[in-house]
């Protein structure tokens, strides 16, 4: 999504750069012919998996909410045969609930039990974190979309989601969360009604501080329509979006990003942890994100701090914790599906119409991704991540504090250096950059400054 401000989702607590440094992404001999699209190959990656679901029909009660479970207890609405047939398929989905329930109901036994604040909104849905009453300081974030209907009001409205789409959405959160660095994916409800008054007087206290471009109005067109239909994906917490962080809007905490300012380490830490993410992501699923700014990426304190001091690309003790979120864009292809589940951005021009703004680096990334696809965005085509990491590095390199008293920070920055300018130079998908696979070999194979060479001579390597 366009929009900046994302705030949700956690990875597993396993340390997402200690998965990574068992999976070897091994690199083509020297005068290889390398393919523009790889086969997937199954890896063995050593990562915990989510809870089993069993062959046949899934169990849809495997994934339970984090704060409140009293849901359950809402007795479904009565719909017809027609809005039946429309939010098939959403509610074929084993993750979603096939009932739909009363939006009011919902909300009150919400209520009962958690205090609900909104902290972010997108071009397709808002972002709501809640607490629970009983256990304070433990959280779930939920994000709420509106579905377009069968015909009527909202059917054609664009900030309203598909039921398809909404599909492809909670197929890449069930699956996705299995990796580390991606979303833990709690549960999926649909809801019907006009939206409650604690969710109408959040929203609004949100759009109260945001500036006037900045404002979210999809909501204001939904929430006054009883036959309104909506999604609600529930997820754990993971800290703050990078946008947040980056603007000092967020806090990380004594001795980590604060104020805005990020060291070449905090860099190092991000960057490392996003590539080595879409690397298994694209082995595993054949994944694109496909609008991985900085809104869509969430920060938290490691269990455990240790700060790294090395030149190095690459981590095993990052200094902050990196979880990716928002697949509302993203292309994969999942076993159990039998197409790929992807966005058709070639529906929506206003993608590639932002210029001007404070934005335009992003605009630009979604325009040099409609030419890296031919503007087909069905088929795998993994070059997308590489032009979503080379922004992302661009943009924390720009905004880096220093360059460090230490020698390895000094060294380090060298190095973060000449990978963008690796991949300035080969993100055109004709030389040996093709993927986050080839980032995450690359940043391997120049294990400190002492063999960093040009940029020209290490690519003869990989």
């Amino acid at each position: 999504m366009a929009e900046k401000t994302k705030a949700y989702g956690k990875q597993s607590q396993d340390n997402l750069a200690l998965q990574l440094r068992r999976l070897r992404i091994e690199s083509p001999r020297k005068g290889t012919q390398v393919e523009r699209r790889q086969p997937l190959e199954p890896i063995d990656t050593n990562i915990q998996q989510s809870p089993v679901k069993s062959k046949g029909k899934k169990n849809r009660s495997h994934r339970r909410s984090l704060v409140c479970n009293h849901d359950d207890s809402i007795k479904a609405i009565e719909i017809g045969d027609r809005i039946k047939k429309h939010l098939h398929p959403l509610t074929i989905v084993p993750e979603v609930r096939p009932s739909v329930l009363d939006f009011a109901d919902w909300s009150n036994v919400w209520m009962e039990h958690c205090d609900i604040i909104k902290i972010a909104h997108g071009s397709f849905g808002g972002v709501f974190r809640m607490q629970s009453k009983a256990l304070p300081g433990t959280y779930t974030v939920g994000k709420l979309m509106a579905l377009q209907g069968k015909s009527g009001f909202g059917s054609k409205t664009k900030d309203f989601t598909s039921p398809a789409a909404a599909q492809n959405e909670v197929l890449l959160l069930s699956k996705l969360d299995e990796l580390p660095g991606f979303v833990q994916f709690r549960k999926a409800e649909v809801l019907r009604g006009k939206m409650p008054a604690a969710l109408v007087n959040a929203s609004a206290r949100f759009d109260y501080y945001q500036r006037k471009d900045e404002k979210s109005n999809w909501w204001k067109k939904a929430c006054g329509n009883e036959t309104q239909l909506w999604l609600f994906l529930e997820m754990s917490d993971a800290g703050s979006d990078l946008e947040h962080v980056l603007t000092g809007k967020a806090q990380l905490g004594r001795g980590l990003i604060q104020h805005g300012h990020v060291t070449v380490t905090h860099v190092r830490d991000i960057f490392w942890q996003v590539a080595s993410a879409l690397a298994l992501a694209e082995q595993q699923f054949e994944f694109e994100h496909r609008d991985l700014h900085f809104g869509n990426i969430c920060l938290s304190v490691p269990n455990v701090r240790v700060q790294e001091h090395s030149s190095e690309l690459y981590t095993d003790k990052p200094s902050v914790l990196v979880t990716i979120i928002d697949y509302t864009l993203s292309r994969a292809s999942i076993p159990s599906a039998e197409h790929p589940t992807y966005f058709d951005l070639a529906k929506d021009r206003t993608f590639f119409e932002g210029m001007g703004t404070q934005w335009w680096r992003q605009y630009q990334v979604y325009r040099d991704m409609k030419e890296a696809v031919k503007n087909d965005w069905r088929p795998y085509e993994p070059l997308t991540n590489v032009l979503w990491l080379q922004h992302l590095l661009v943009e924390l390199l720009e905004r880096q504090s220093g360059f460090g008293r230490r020698q390895e920070e000094a060294a380090l920055g060298a190095n973060l250096r000449a990978l963008k300018q690796w991949m300035t130079e080969n993100s055109d998908g004709t030389g040996p950059l093709r993927n986050a696979q080839d980032v995450v070999r690359f940043c391997e194979n120049n294990r400190s400054d002492a063999e960093m060479v040009s940029p020209s001579i290490t690519t003869t390597r990989l």
